[in-house]
């Protein structure tokens, strides 16, 4: 009785330079030249999958790089906008300072008042701006934990 065989035969056609790679492969192994074609074949097959997805998680990885660049630019955009409008209403504000401390009356007592009413402002600007930025630093660890 006939045994089957272990092996089907598939012709596969190489150009020269591949040959000549392929014979001193099997040479340095000391393996016949179907021996080391085959394992090539066994281990594409095998790892086709990770070949097939590097591509698709290449560029994944590249659209996220690009979305994270975007993100950054409009940000830093946004935060010269904020700067140059507080800018504005900082020197709007200093003008006013200016010309309400100007019209008051010659009396030591409404200075004094103005002063402190002025100090407390600022305190509670102060407090406003202590909170905001707690809350904002609160908001960014829950964003890079994610």
């Amino acid at each position: 009785m006939a045994t089957k065989k272990q092996y089907q035969e598939t012709s596969v056609g190489l150009n020269e330079k591949d040959r000549v790679r392929l014979a001193e492969l099997s040479r340095l192994q000391g393996r016949t030249k179907t021996e080391v074609a085959r394992e090539a074949i066994r281990w594409y097959m095998d790892n086709y999958e990770n070949i097939k997805n590097q591509s698709r998680d290449s560029e994944v990885a590249q659209a996220i790089r690009y979305a994270t660049d975007q993100i950054v630019k409009a940000i830093n955009g946004g935060v010269e906008r904020i700067c140059r409008m507080l800018a504005r209403q900082g020197a709007q504000i200093g003008t006013l300072y200016e010309f309400s401390y100007m019209v008051l009356p010659d009396d030591p007592n409404a200075v004094a008042v103005f002063e402190a009413a002025s100090s407390k402002a600022k305190q509670n600007q102060r407090k406003h701006v202590e909170r905001d930025e707690a809350e904002l630093a609160e908001a960014m660890k829950k964003v890079l934990t994610k």
